[in-house]
């Protein structure tokens, strides 16, 4: 579990799985961590990287994709080639929630990602 809040500033705290959660990237501007996860967006202090490493230290599989963005390899359904975006479900719409992939990481990613979830689909 995660100890959450649901605003930038601060706003309520809930906690949520950590098994929910799809990717989280840093906000410099906010100076917080944003957590996109199935349930909505939420907010943590601290970077990512130290969420990376608290969170596989305790058997999660989460990658680096960009330099301030990390995602749960478990949740990823399927990956864009062209355009280097992970993807949470299986029927993609304009809505669906989406992370890119950094140029530079993706085939590193990919060869990561294919381990740890099989299941991926790659298109």
């Amino acid at each position: 579990m995660l100890s959450v809040t649901t605003k930038p500033e601060g706003g309520k705290i809930e906690e949520i799985h950590i098994e929910s959660v799809f990717y989280m990237a840093w906000d410099r501007m906010i100076d917080r961590s944003i957590i996109y996860s199935t349930d909505g967006t939420y907010f943590l202090p601290g970077p990512v990287k130290y969420w990376l490493n608290a969170m596989n230290n305790m058997g999660y599989k989460f990658l680096h994709v960009d330099r301030a963005t990390i995602i749960n390899t478990e949740k990823v359904v399927s990956v864009n080639g062209i355009y280097k975006e992970a993807f949470f479900e299986s029927e993609i719409s304009k809505n669906s929630i989406r992370c890119e992939i950094v140029n530079h990481r993706y085939k590193s990613f990919i060869e990561e990602l294919t381990v740890m979830n099989p299941r991926v689909l790659l298109t």
